[in-house]
């Protein structure tokens, strides 16, 4: 037995298979969710350092899920501050950076979420939190635009029309103004709010029911406090910037 294949097992404290019952149509692919659970080999008590993994399988779609898997683990190697360089993301691996340099109530906490499922598309939205000492720990997030019968994942640029994407930028900043009258942490002075958590663009966008919903990174747009802001642009807003055809083609 390899010592790669010791350490995975010496990883894994638990493991749990639960078929997840959440498809509304016999053409939505089912899919069930694995979670895992380790701590530091050889750490005792209850501030081992720990590693939570909760993931997606979709049944018939294995090419798919290793891109999840890969995704998921990237998100955690990425807070780690480590590249991956040989194209082949395991938990294994994840596992064997984090204990280098994890201490006592260190963790890594992964999850995948079904966000939308409708047999055109799936929306799933990956989560990452590490803690590794101070005041609190940081999640990112990233959404998977999912079409099922194509095999194929959607990005923003395949989502806006060629030569559209600065409109779309308009159409987010539009929305984000709305938002900022929302904004708790705004509402003493706009003006110095804005000045300090200006505007950024971010591509990290979601095909929603009522329109394309992006999320914003920690630190982005206000303090740690605001979380990871998400701000919706309805498709009545995107007319000749979305591509339709597209949209036509994955709504239910």
């Amino acid at each position: 037995m390899s010592s790669l294949l010791r350490q995975a097992q010496a990883c894994l404290l638990v493991l749990l298979m639960i078929w997840a019952a959440t498809c509304t149509a016999s053409d939505v692919p089912r899919y069930r969710v694995v979670s895992l659970v380790a701590k530091k080999p050889d750490c005792q008590g209850e501030l081992c350092p720990s590693i939570t993994y909760k993931k997606l399988s979709f049944e018939g779609h294995e090419r798919f899920n290793a891109f999840l898997d890969r995704s998921l683990l990237s998100l955690a190697l990425v807070d780690l501050s480590q590249a991956n360089t040989n194209g082949n993301t395991n938990f294994a691996d994840l596992a064997k950076q984090f204990w280098k340099t994890a201490e006592d109530r260190y963790e890594i906490v992964l999850g995948a979420e079904v966000r939308r499922a409708t047999p055109s598309v799936i929306v799933i939205e990956l989560q990452s939190y590490l803690y590794s000492g101070g005041a609190h720990g940081m999640s990112t997030m990233q959404y998977v635009n999912w079409v099922p019968k194509m095999d194929r994942v959607l990005t923003l640029n395949d989502m806006v029309l060629r030569g559209r994407m600065k409109a779309f930028e308009v159409a987010l900043k539009k929305q984000y103004v709305k938002w900022l009258e929302t904004n708790e942490f705004a509402q003493t002075d706009k003006v110095e709010y804005s000045k300090m958590w200006p505007f950024q663009f971010s591509d990290n966008a979601a095909l929603m029911q009522d329109g394309i919903a992006v999320t914003f990174g920690h630190y982005v747009l206000g303090p740690y406090a605001l979380g990871m802001p998400t701000i919706v642009v309805p498709y009545s807003e995107l007319k000749g910037i979305i591509n339709s055809g597209l949209l036509a083609k994955i709504q239910p």
